[in-house]
């Protein structure tokens, strides 16, 4: 049975993926974990006929570490991963550049998955929406826009811009002059080949994504939308299984569905 650690355990995704757990014969959650300073460390989360406490440091062996906390609580939940030798699995957004950097050094001590978005569905639609971008070309207008649940901290998501980052791949074009988050005021007429962003929070929105492709007397949009997290956490899950016994290296949700420890 798989030990898990899950960071940022008092959250949405934490308690769904303890709940998930302690369903799932494949594993025993061993800790949930939270940031130093949390008031909820040392309460008691029931899971199903478990009964966790939450804690600000890991105290007990695991097998792996699951993060859903925050940005910076990865590079602190990586470190601990680092020095124990433990693998680590991360769906945290707005990671800066610097921390990117930080997981990639990681990477050479242990094997982690990063993955701003788990959902099967998603992986399919960065797919079709490479392809329509290459085909249409920067003669499409693109606008990609984004729903999340009032509480998103990050904005916009990294599932958003994985989506931008693909169409421009497909566009053979680097950098970020062609892309601009929302518009205010003057905005002046849409330069050729300009990606709009823009995010949209309310509600308990789980997440929704859409990329609008348009030209003249026609508009095609391609949408993902999830009506609950459990796609998240079942393939975080399978990720959590499928990590062990990696060798180092930083991994994508693709090589996780593919079986594959070609790393990035």
């Amino acid at each position: 049975m798989i030990q898990l650690a899950i960071a940022g355990a008092t959250g949405r995704m934490g308690r769904g993926l303890m709940e998930a757990a302690a369903r799932d014969d494949r594993f025993d959650v061993a800790a949930g974990l939270t940031f130093v300073g949390d008031g909820a460390t040392g309460t008691t989360l029931r899971v199903e006929d478990l009964e966790v406490t939450v804690a600000d440091r890991l105290g007990v062996p695991c097998d792996v570490l699951i993060d859903f906390s925050t940005a910076s609580g990865t590079i602190e939940w990586l470190e601990v991963c680092e020095r124990l030798e433990i693998p680590m699995v991360t769906g945290v957004t707005g990671h800066t550049d610097e921390h990117l950097q930080r997981l990639r050094d990681g990477a050479r001590i242990i094997p982690i998955v990063l993955a701003p978005n788990f959902s099967v569905g998603m992986r399919a639609m960065l797919d079709v929406v490479g392809r329509i971008a290459e085909r249409l070309g920067v003669e499409y207008d693109v606008e990609v826009v984004e729903a999340h649940h009032r509480h998103k901290a990050d904005a916009p998501s990294g599932t958003a811009l994985s989506l931008v980052r693909r169409i421009r791949e497909a566009r053979g074009r680097r950098g970020d002059p062609d892309v601009i988050h929302g518009r205010h005021g003057d905005s002046g007429e849409r330069p050729r080949g300009q990606i709009g962003v823009h995010a949209i929070r309310m509600g308990e929105l789980v997440g929704q994504h859409e990329v609008h492709f348009s030209a003249a007397g026609e508009t095609l949009t391609v949408r993902h939308a999830v009506q609950s997290r459990n796609p998240f956490i079942s393939s975080a899950l399978r990720a959590a299984e499928w990590v062990l016994g990696q060798p180092p290296g930083l991994y994508s949700i693709d090589n996780v569905l593919a079986g594959s420890a070609d790393a990035k």
